[in-house]
């Protein structure tokens, strides 16, 4: 499951919530005053790639991410 970002309409303050994909807000509250005002936040995230490291091959077999090509993203 992943972990989305929310905001509190009510105090601003910006939380995590650990959800299924897909699922709505409804039930989700604020942290810090307890409103159900909440929006969800666009934010970044990192991924690895198991048994990668910064040294070696790309996960596309190439020697570097430039030569992995676009893989479908423009």
């Amino acid at each position: 499951m992943p972990l989305y970002e929310y905001s509190c309409r009510g105090c601003g303050r910006r939380f995590e919530v650990l959800q299924r994909i897909g699922a709505d807000a409804n039930d989700i509250v604020c942290p810090a005053c307890g409103r159900g005002e909440v929006a969800k936040q666009h934010s970044t995230f990192a991924s690895a790639v198991a048994g990668s490291s910064a040294s070696g091959p790309m996960p596309c077999g190439a020697p570097n991410a430039s030569a992995c090509g676009s893989g479908g993203f423009s």
